[in-house]
């Protein structure tokens, strides 16, 4: 893939997962369904709900790219996809199913070689719980900037990150 096919998949993200974030938080004041999946771990109707926002979204701007979400994969069949979306449609279950903010909606498109190409997030915490990893990812060659290509910058009064979009390098095709 080509840079501006990434760029033109991560905007067309964009509103899907404020969508999705907003269905979630108004699901939980609705009140929430919980099961217990087969591995012990809880699912809400939250986590559907997402997931099949993102997953239709998803689905549209990259029809030939297959799926693999935490919600529907089917843990016995083993993966033998290359290139594939990976998606945890609210990561912090626990968190999210406890009224609480610590979660997040998250997506990733994987390479070849099991490695990302880009990586977008919404903002959704504190500056020292990206700090850590950035410092990984940065030394690694990624490229961390806003989504709107200025620096990833530390120091903000409210500690708020904003939305932020990592590159594999300023080159995909490198």
């Amino acid at each position: 893939m080509i840079t501006g096919e990434l760029k033109n998949i991560a905007e067309g993200l964009i509103n899907i997962f404020n969508q999705a974030g907003q269905e979630s938080i108004d699901l939980r004041v609705k009140g929430l369904e919980v099961k217990i999946k087969d591995d012990n771990s809880p699912v809400s109707n939250g986590d559907l709900k997402v997931n099949d926002l993102i997953t239709n979204k998803i689905k549209e701007l990259t029809p030939n790219i297959p799926i693999i979400s935490e919600e529907t994969v089917d843990i016995k069949k083993e993966n033998k996809e290359k290139i594939f979306w990976l998606i945890d449609p609210i990561d912090g279950t626990k968190e999210y199913i406890a009224g609480r903010d610590h979660y997040t909606l998250n997506a990733a498109l994987i390479i070849a070689n099991g490695e990302y190409d880009i990586y977008a997030a919404k903002e959704r915490a504190n500056e020292w719980d990206y700090a850590a990893g950035h410092a990984i990812a940065e030394h690694a060659g990624a490229i961390i900037n806003t989504l709107d290509g200025k620096p990833f910058l530390y120091g903000k009064a409210d500690y708020k990150n904003s939305s932020i979009l990592i590159k594999r390098a300023k080159n995909l095709n490198d």
